[in-house]
């Protein structure tokens, strides 16, 4: 009975750490003493949040890493915050910001990035922006580095040299780079090639093959199986392919097939003007 009860209590947690959810928002920093792990938000017309402090949470300020001991100026300030909320305890600050340096974050994470290369450390990557900050991300063998157009190494970029990536934000908050170039258009193309939708122009159906050729808003072309379980959609109803008309834009809902090719199982055909 007793181990029937810790694996109903076990499984319990489990669930509720796979249920998590991610909360940000804007709040007053109350308290911040976390040695004794009592950090106390304030969202506008709410009650003062207890949350406990991540062992690895990130802080910022003044758009670069802070300490525990700096961050304690924030105290009765406005700050932006990332709790994991849904949790067996109360929620878990992930990550705390000043509201520039949130801002400023949101910048150097999304989309394509451009900057000076500084350096490449281990498993790191250097950026310095225009406004003379810095920031660090992460690469691994799956970073896709293309100079000239082709394939390169990391050794093929030098300090000092201008470059652009594509990032993503990891579950452990660190910044991964997942293409690194010296055009903003490979760039683009890489990003988008991770994405599970894909916008752009559907120039040729070839039947025989079974394949959609599409040039894509980042200006790469790319081929995408379908089949007889591909749905086509205009205006929310199904197209029968022999009645699409090309040229024509298009939102390719794409994963990959067993092959590891581009395989397309929805396909949204956008009206003309």
């Amino acid at each position: 009975m007793w181990a029937k009860g810790l694996v109903l209590l076990i499984v319990s947690g489990l669930m509720l750490t796979l249920y998590a959810e991610t909360e940000i928002f804007q709040a007053h920093l109350v308290k911040f003493e976390p040695e004794g792990d009592s950090v106390v938000l304030k969202r506008a017309g709410r009650a003062e949040l207890s949350v406990s402090l991540h062992k690895k949470a990130r802080l910022w300020l003044n758009r670069q890493p802070a300490s525990l001991e700096s961050f304690r100026e924030m105290v009765g300030k406005p700050v932006m915050v990332r709790l994991s909320v849904g949790t067996a305890t109360r929620p878990i600050l992930r990550e705390m910001a000043d509201p520039d340096t949130w801002k400023w974050l949101e910048r150097v994470r999304r989309g394509v990035v451009q900057g000076t290369l500084m350096g490449i450390e281990e498993e790191y990557l250097i950026v310095e922006f225009a406004d003379r900050t810095r920031f660090v991300y992460k690469i691994n063998p799956s970073t896709r580095f293309v100079k000239k157009g082709q394939p390169a190494t990391p050794e093929a970029f030098q300090a000092g040299e201008k470059i652009y990536l594509a990032p993503r934000l990891l579950s452990n908050l660190d910044t991964m780079a997942l293409v690194v170039s010296d055009s903003e258009q490979q760039a683009a193309i890489g990003r988008e090639r991770t994405l599970p939708t894909v916008r752009g122009t559907l120039q040729a159906i070839d039947k025989n093959a079974q394949m959609l050729k599409v040039r894509t808003q980042a200006g790469d072309v790319r081929q995408f199986r379908y089949d007889e379980k591909t749905v086509f959609t205009l205006k929310g109803k199904a197209v029968a392919i022999d009645k699409i008309k090309l040229p024509v834009q298009v939102v390719v809902h794409r994963r990959r097939d067993e092959a590891g090719n581009d395989y397309a199982h929805r396909v949204t055909l956008q009206a003309g003007k």
